[in-house]
């Protein structure tokens, strides 16, 4: 049930949920499929009944509005001429799932397999999470064994064919050397393929949609909106509640287990406002310490993004869509039918590639729209154009989250620090390069005319660069801040427990000590479906089936 009422919260539960976002709400319906076991979740947004959540193509409009957002902005970012980037996180029922652009990618196995031999994250290697990857979804595509039938999580495959420019996009990536995939989330992620969505019947299909709508009905269930959690309550090391505010009106709820799922930024941002964190820091806001923990905070990682824009020479972009009578046929079509462009993310057509020799698994995400926005805006460039996402998937710079004061109401103070460290520049200039030549090739030679961005600031290699320091933004994927390792410094365990303390979890993309290679909203419901077995005691079998490396990777960069 969801509820705006106080009454319950004088309640126990077995566990609190703090965070009705990708990883909460799955975490809600899982642990109450056991009729036994009372759940709390508490969402600081409200509900996700909003038509711009619900239209796919309506995800620019949401974020442009502001709503349903914690609205972040990080300090000047001294290596981008002091810039600051916004980072919109959902605040809604569904959180950042609700608001974001319904990109699935799982990312490659490599990643996982890493966290075990690199962080000794024991039981988080591939072969131990493909089988939550598959009970967490329904894929409509064809049948195959990496892929999940039965699950709640819908995910789609795009129409490559029905697409020119997304077709050009895929023989242009052939014709350059690079292999084609059919399914980047299954054997071989490596490769140009469809960019899958979870989108089904013309509507996002958010967390909330896919794991709280089938479970709201549940007696052991309850939700709450509009609640600040502002303190994981203590008894001694032992967390036995949460407080708040809801209404203006303080709270307190006690439970046998607190989960935080707020997120990269909240999660690490509630931790110490309960006293987990750096002892320094938390003492230099006049604030008690009960447990120093001083990797709290730290580990920030994202993907940064950058983008080239061409002018087209052939009436296949979206440009028509964003203008009368256009714009109103497009929104017509999908409020009578949930049909037509605005039923998908047109985000559609995507690469994983490497940027060099010697990586043994993609470092490069690029994804083709067939539309070109503006710098810093969500106003299309007047004609018909389109963009090509770069989004570096492993970058070597950290930044920091840590308290602008001990007020639960501040927004915490985000030092990305992107283009830190001199490798993620290199990364990026040879990102455009090899995007550029992916554009020179006969296929999409046939629709492109004249390249916007970078123009002439790519004319040689120091003006490039300028460029890309004044550009470069963020993929919005946040992660790493309260990272899970095998080692006495980490944040959580392998279990998920937060260190120095009892009774807390933390379940949530802030766990990952090293952000995977994809989208982070597929990988951040798997590692809430894992966390739901081990808070049970439960574990699927593991799997047998292998993922793709280039058998040339050490030598060859395609």
């Amino acid at each position: 049930m969801v509820g705006r009422d106080t009454g319950a919260l004088g309640d126990s539960f077995d566990f609190v949920v703090v965070g009705a976002g990708s990883a909460g709400c799955v975490l809600a319906a899982r642990l109450t499929e056991d009729p036994k076991v009372r759940v709390l979740l508490l969402e600081a947004g409200g509900s996700d009944r909003d038509w711009r959540i619900e239209m796919p193509l309506g995800v620019g409009a949401l974020l442009e509005s502001g709503r349903h957002n914690w609205n972040y902005v990080t300090e000047p970012e001294p290596e981008l001429g002091g810039r600051r980037i916004d980072h919109p996180r959902g605040k809604v029922l569904g959180g950042s799932s609700s608001i974001n652009g319904m990109v699935y990618t799982r990312g490659h196995g490599r990643d996982y397999d890493g966290w075990v031999s690199e962080h000794g994250c024991t039981g988080w290697g591939y072969a131990d999470l493909l089988p939550y990857f598959q009970r967490a979804e329904t894929s409509a595509g064809p049948r195959d064994p990496y892929r999940g039938s039965a699950g709640p999580l819908r995910v789609m495959p795009p129409d490559i064919a029905g697409r020119p420019l997304n077709a050009a996009f895929m023989e242009a990536g052939k014709q350059a050397g690079y292999p084609l995939t059919r399914d980047s989330n299954g054997l071989q992620q490596e490769g140009f393929g469809p960019n899958e969505m979870t989108i089904s019947g013309g509507r996002r299909w958010s967390a909330a949609r896919a794991y709280l709508d089938p479970a709201r009905g549940r007696p052991n269930l309850k939700i709450l909106s509009d609640v600040l959690v502002e303190r994981v309550v203590f008894e001694g090391k032992r967390a036995t509640g949460v407080a708040g505010r809801r209404d203006g009106q303080a709270f307190s709820v006690r439970a046998r287990e607190v989960i935080v799922s707020g997120g990269s930024i909240n999660s690490p941002q509630v931790l110490m406002l309960s006293g987990i964190g750096p002892a320094d820091h938390l003492q230099s806001l006049g604030m008690a310490v009960v447990a120093d923990r001083p990797a709290v905070g730290q580990n920030l990682q994202d993907h940064p993004d950058l983008t080239v824009q061409y002018w087209l020479k052939q009436p296949v972009s979206l440009f028509p869509a964003t203008r009368f009578p256009g714009k109103w046929l497009t929104g017509l079509t999908w409020f009578l039918a949930r049909e037509g462009l605005a039923a998908t993310n047109q985000f559609e057509a995507a690469a994983f590639i490497r940027t060099r020799a010697g990586i043994d698994h993609p470092d490069l995400k690029l994804e083709l729209l067939p539309l070109a926005f503006r710098p810093g805006s969500f106003a299309p460039h007047p004609g018909h154009a389109c963009q090509i996402h770069m989004t570096m998937l492993r970058a070597e710079s950290r930044g920091t989250l840590t308290l602008r004061s001990a007020d639960p109401k501040a927004s915490p103070r985000l030092q990305f620090n992107y283009l830190s460290d001199a490798r993620d520049l290199e990364t990026m200039r040879r990102a455009v390069r090899l995007t550029q030549e992916i554009v020179r090739q006969p296929a999409l030679q046939a629709y492109v005319r004249d390249e916007i961005a970078p123009g002439p600031a790519g004319a040689n290699e120091a003006s490039l660069e300028r460029w890309i320091r004044d550009n470069i933004a963020t993929a919005f994927h946040p992660a790493g801040t309260c990272r899970m390792g095998g080692d006495p410094d980490s944040v959580v365990d392998p279990q998920l427990c937060v260190r120095g303390v009892e009774g807390l979890r933390v379940v949530d993309a802030s766990i990952m000590p090293q952000v995977v290679s994809a989208n982070t909203n597929a990988p951040t419901i798997m590692l809430a479906e894992r966390a739901s077995d081990i808070i049970r005691g439960l574990s699927l079998p593991a799997s047998n089936l292998p993922y793709w490396t280039h058998p040339n990777w050490q030598t060859a960069q395609r």
